[in-house]
């Protein structure tokens, strides 16, 4: 899965020091309090019909965790720097981002599972 999040000045993952991925305690707090922040924004949104028109997926608060968990791996590995993964002014839009990016991936998944032919991009 590719996902594309705004970083900043530079959308070039060259210019960017991954050496603060390396997980120290106070880090992997920090990591497990977004999750549950996102989990928090996940049980009070209502989902996307997308996720929830299977049987399997009925009851949509039994999955925000592990639907948190998911989207904070990604928030995580795709932010540019420590300070820009930690900056909760900028988390809820973040987590739109990603989750759009999941939806359009699961709907995509659909149309190829039912057969329905994707429309072309006209460029």
């Amino acid at each position: 899965m590719s996902v594309t999040v705004n970083t900043g000045t530079h959308d070039d993952v060259r210019y960017f020091d991954v050496g603060w991925l390396q997980i120290g305690q106070a880090l992997r707090t920090q990591r497990w309090k977004t999750v549950v922040n996102i989990d928090r924004m996940l049980r009070n949104h209502h989902p996307h019909e997308v996720l929830t028109h299977v049987e399997q997926n009925s009851n949509w608060y039994a999955k925000t965790f592990t639907l948190a968990l998911k989207v904070e791996r990604i928030i995580f590995q795709t932010a540019a720097s420590r300070e820009i993964y930690l900056d909760d002014h900028t988390l809820r839009a973040r987590v739109v981002q990603v989750s759009h990016r999941l939806i359009d991936l699961r709907k995509r998944k659909n149309m190829v599972k039912f057969g329905i032919r994707l429309p072309r991009r006209v460029q």
